[in-house]
């Protein structure tokens, strides 16, 4: 019976300190990420963490307060609609079948790392800074 006890209290320890941690809502995702010119500094696939390539050097995000966005990915420039769920952030070209789906995976006061993954179930960290 101690045993029990004992592992139910270190059950319910190590779940009330990973409940503070803190978590990254919609509002929050709305108040840090929006309005603002988000420069992707730095991609890591498979753990391994690159600069951009001269293709990727002007790369950026922006969500807007309308909730329309401006995404610079590898020269190409998308403008659409985005929303949030959180921790994920849907942008989607209204034209076309063109999606990204994000998750939020840090947000800071001047950097932010959030993750895409894609078809192929590949995950990409962007490490984001402002401009």
């Amino acid at each position: 019976m101690t045993k029990i006890f004992l592992f139910v209290s270190l059950l319910i320890f190590f779940i009330s300190i990973n409940s503070l941690k803190a978590q990254i809502t919609a509002e929050l995702i709305k108040k840090e990420l929006t309005g603002k010119e988000w420069e992707i500094v730095q991609y890591e696939t498979f753990g391994m963490a690159e600069d951009p390539s001269p293709k990727q050097l002007n790369d950026k995000i922006i969500l807007n307060a309308d909730m329309t966005f401006l995404i610079m990915e590898n020269g190409t420039t998308y403008q659409g609609k985005w929303s949030v769920q959180s921790p994920y952030i849907f942008c989607k070209l209204e034209e076309t079948n063109w999606t990204r789906t994000y998750k939020a995976m840090s947000i800071e006061n001047q950097k932010s790392i959030i993750e895409y993954k894609d078809a192929d179930l590949t995950k990409t960290l962007y490490y984001l800074a402002l401009h």
